[in-house]
């Protein structure tokens, strides 16, 4: 495994001859990064910007992913984004309820079997290293903050590393190292595909509009009747179930929930680092899907994400298509 933290420049380690600003395909085409941010519910967004960007002939060759970035970073660079684009269109409040497992007897308030068990089935044993596209997870090591760069190893497992909210899934055991969300030090990945080599890179914000009120928005109850018909497995009772995501996510007066709180500071947290983070190292271009009106906690909402990205990505194809000309032009 390949990882790096941040106290050196994780671009040092690359050989001078090993990283190439051109595609190999195209030699005149400078190669371009696709650095995909987090946003929780709003990552569904993401899908819809590569979508659209591939559909205008511009599509990325390295990949590098924070959270749910890395998840769809990590189906993109695998061939299985449309695997992720129907299980996300098929969501419905009711079947992400179903999918909290909800255990207190663990370091976070949701276990993560069920989803772990969902990626596991669409990835497989499939490996970073063997996919077709370069790609680099971001997630964070627990024990020291350090920014660690997931190059080899299962993908499912560095998926599930880069989105371990902390307090909310538990973390990680990944090559001997205990990783969290990879948003607490790195929110959009710009630096990682330099490191790949990128010539351009393109990065996805999705916490761009942290003043847009949304940041203690709490997703409702609506579902969750239906959701706890059948009696839960295991030890907590039915009446426990919903008086816990009531605690969790808010009740009927608006109140928010305590991962609603948990949530909104650390999208505000996300939203600082992101600017002091762009602001050291800019990507040469930016996507901001407006996507204020998006819930954290609206994976059912992924139609709508989608639709976002596209008309976001669309806006800026032409100064993207400027750019690859402009950077074309300077290679001859």
């Amino acid at each position: 495994m390949f990882w790096f933290n941040n106290n050196n420049p994780p671009i040092s380690h690359f050989p001078a001859d090993g990283v190439s600003h051109m595609t190999s395909g195209n030699p005149g085409r400078p190669k371009i990064g696709l650095a995909l941010g987090a946003g929780v519910a709003r990552g569904w967004t993401h899908i819809g910007v590569i979508q659209q960007l591939i559909e205008e002939g511009i599509e990325p060759d390295v990949v590098s992913g924070t959270s749910v970035g890395a998840l769809v970073g990590g189906c993109y660079a695998a061939g299985k984004l449309h695997m992720l684009e129907d299980f996300a269109r098929s969501l419905t409040r009711t079947k992400i309820f179903r999918l909290l497992d909800i255990s207190w007897s663990k370091s976070g308030m949701i276990s993560g079997d069920k989803l772990r068990e969902l990626l596991d089935e669409g990835l497989g044993e499939t490996r970073i290293e063997h996919i077709g596209k370069p790609f680099i997870c971001i997630g964070t090591e627990l024990l020291t903050g350090h920014e660690i760069w997931l190059r080899k190893g299962r993908l499912s497992k560095a998926l599930r590393a880069s989105y371990a909210l902390p307090g909310v899934f538990s973390p990680v055991y990944f090559k001997e190292l205990w990783l969290i969300d990879g948003a607490v030090v790195n929110p959009i990945p710009v630096s990682a595909c330099r490191a790949m080599g990128a010539r351009m890179v393109i990065a996805v914000n999705l916490n761009n509009d942290a003043f847009g009120g949304t940041v203690i928005q709490a997703p409702g109850l609506a579902g969750v009747e239906s959701a706890l018909e059948t009696p839960p497995t295991g030890q907590v009772s039915n009446r426990s179930q919903k008086s816990i995501l009531r605690q969790m996510f808010g009740g009927s007066n608006d109140e928010p929930g305590l991962t609603t709180v948990l949530m909104a500071a650390f999208n505000i947290s996300q939203d600082r680092l992101a600017r002091s983070r762009l602001a050291g190292d800019p990507a040469d271009i930016s996507i901001n899907p407006q996507a204020h009106d998006i819930g954290m906690f609206d994976f059912d909402r992924a139609s709508e994400a989608i639709e976002t990205g596209r008309v976001a990505a669309a806006r800026v194809i032409p100064e993207i298509k400027r750019a690859m000309a402009t950077l074309e032009a300077a290679s001859h």
